[in-house]
């Protein structure tokens, strides 16, 4: 009876491991505030809700929202016009194509010339 369960319990252990994220994952997240304009980002964060809480700390209005999530390894880029009417955010494999994707989504709303504001790789 013993070995069964120290078996489960090593199950258990096991089990619980691999539900947790790693402890080296860099984690970020992009947030924008349609109202004021106002954004910001994070990368490199141990956590989603740590990279979440950093980006709208970034971003700095009280109507901020995460409009991306990004993951190890991976790029964003958030892109506006000087008004605010035209937005666009993308998380893609490379610094160039998060570029390349948040502007092309920004023009898309005809608002106006776009401008990459942030961008940035987690490790």
């Amino acid at each position: 009876m013993r070995p069964l369960i120290l078996t489960v319990a090593g199950m258990l252990a096991l089990g619980a491991l691999a539900a947790a994220p790693p402890a080296h994952a860099q984690l970020g997240a992009i947030a924008y505030d349609a109202k004021t304009g106002r954004y910001g980002m994070s990368w490199d964060q141990p956590t989603p809700k740590r990279a979440e809480a950093d980006a709208i700390s970034q971003c700095g209005a009280t109507g901020c929202r995460i409009v991306i999530r990004l993951r190890a390894r991976q790029c964003g880029a958030f892109a506006s016009t000087e008004n605010n009417k035209g937005v666009g955010a993308a998380a893609r494999p490379s610094l160039d194509q998060a570029r390349l994707a948040a502007l092309s989504i920004c023009n898309k709303r005809k608002a106006g010339e776009c401008v990459v504001r942030l961008s940035h790789c987690n490790k």
